[in-house]
């Protein structure tokens, strides 16, 4: 029941990241709001998962993991209720939020509940079953969210996550909360200041981007926001360096593997998430396809993905990390290019084409890549490694939608409304795509760099 418990933990966590994007239309059909505003749907939930991710994970070697899950998988069912029954958009936003922060609880412990229930003959198997589940929630969220916002309404995209988790959260109470943590607590261990102060910095540049999008930068409150998020990024690399035991371990940074490896990573992601992110737009505003059809073509991409990421760390344990991973990142700028340069009459086939070139070189790309992170940090730093890589994707899938839905209208973006009578130009799409055409090359380029260990 434990490890069935975690595993459904985290299938909805990853597909609350996937579901709710099919419905983001109709959404601001109901709600009316800007392209920003709506944004904010999506963008809420990936700020405090990538705040509180890392913090997370720390918490879960300080007090009883078990305990920590299922807090978070409450907070989690709780808020998908409150989204929900959302009346109006800042409620929803504002229930994303607090759904954002229960997802980033489960996830970040979801693995240390592994290590200490299993030993290392079965330890494997078990986190294979975990790693499954967030390839099984990415995959399924766009067709499962087309076909519950088509016959039922997006509210249930949110209701669904009772029905799982409510039931989750009976089997799994008792094994959760007899779980004892792996070292005793102790205040001098855990790192508030870095905590709060990494949440701040991360908070203010998600902020000073939407503000961006608002006002193209001629207001205060954005060179404000975006200079305190500067700051404050400056403050927490001075705060660390002074803790005895760090939120953010520098020695991380010292290693090439890693360094390199997590700028594609952010790179990668900011491509395809923020492309993702528009994809529904561009399919029911171009092509004119339903709610349904147009999670069936996304599905395309999240299938790909998840079916052809296994493959990514077999190809690589026998032809070499750096091969595979940049093959990937070359498939996923030639989807992304195809994609860009569609035109206004495309069949479905075509469609699907493009986007599962996109997923195949997803793929293909994220196992070597964090490989080659992992072999360039200290055994004792592997798991920081591996949470930190956790949290950039979700930085780059922030900063991808910011970007592209800047460029998407420029700073006259705040007056786009998605109302049903209005129809939104390809150029317009165009735009952002060659955008993130251009993150893509960036991605390859940074990629072709050798990544021998500097130091260790």
């Amino acid at each position: 029941w434990l490890l069935l418990t975690v595993c459904l933990g985290a299938f909805m966590a990853t597909l609350d990241t996937s579901i709710v994007n099919i419905a983001l239309p109709q959404i601001a059909r109901d709600f009316g709001g800007s392209l920003a505003q709506i944004s904010w749907v999506v963008m809420a939930y990936l700020l405090t998962n990538a705040s509180l991710l890392i913090t997370s994970g720390r918490l879960g070697d300080l007090l009883p993991p078990g305990r920590l899950f299922f807090l978070g998988m409450t907070v989690f069912t709780g808020a998908s209720a409150l989204c929900g029954l959302s009346p109006n958009l800042t409620w929803l936003i504002a229930s994303r939020l607090l759904q954002g922060m229960g997802a980033a609880v489960m996830l970040g412990v979801a693995p240390k509940i592994i290590a200490l229930t299993y030993g290392l003959g079965e330890r494997g198997f078990a986190l294979g079953l975990l790693s499954a589940s967030f390839a099984t929630g990415i995959s399924v969220g766009a067709p499962l969210g087309g076909a519950i916002t088509a016959y039922l309404g997006w509210p249930y995209i949110f209701f669904i996550n009772l029905f799982i988790c409510g039931p989750a959260l009976m089997l799994g109470r008792r094994p959760l909360k007899s779980l004892r943590p792996l070292a005793p607590w102790n205040w001098q261990s855990f790192d508030l200041p870095g905590s709060l102060i990494l949440a701040a910095s991360l908070g203010l540049l998600i902020l000073g981007l939407s503000r961006l999008r608002e006002t193209g930068g001629q207001d205060l409150w954005t060179v404000g926001a975006l200079g305190g998020a500067a700051l404050s990024f400056g403050i927490l690399l001075l705060v660390e360096r002074r803790q005895a035991v760090p939120l953010i371990h520098l020695e991380l940074w010292q290693s090439w593997p890693f360094v390199v490896g997590s700028v594609t990573v952010v790179l990668t992601f900011a491509a395809v998430m923020g492309t993702f992110f528009l994809l529904p737009f561009f399919l029911e505003q171009i092509y004119h396809y339903s709610p349904s059809q147009t999670g069936l073509l996304l599905a395309t991409l999240s299938l790909t993905n998840a079916l052809v990421s296994p493959l990514g760390g077999y190809l690589a344990d026998r032809l070499g990390n750096m091969l595979i991973l940049r093959i990937g990142s070359t498939l996923v700028l030639l989807g992304l290019s195809t994609l860009w340069l569609a035109g206004p009459v495309l069949s479905a086939l075509g469609l699907a084409g493009r986007l599962a070139l996109i997923g195949l070189g997803f793929g293909l790309f994220q196992a070597p890549n964090l490989n080659e992170i992992l072999r360039g940090v200290p055994p004792s730093l592997v798991g920081l490694a591996a949470s930190t890589n956790a949290a950039l994707k979700n930085l780059g899938a922030l900063l991808g939608i910011s970007l592209l839905v800047i460029i998407f209208a420029g700073a006259n973006l705040h007056e786009v409304r998605l109302n049903p009578g209005v129809c939104l130009d390809l150029s317009c799409f165009q735009r952002a795509f060659a955008v993130a055409v251009g993150v893509g090359a960036l991605n390859l380029l940074t990629n072709l760099l050798p990544r021998k260990t500097l130091k260790n």
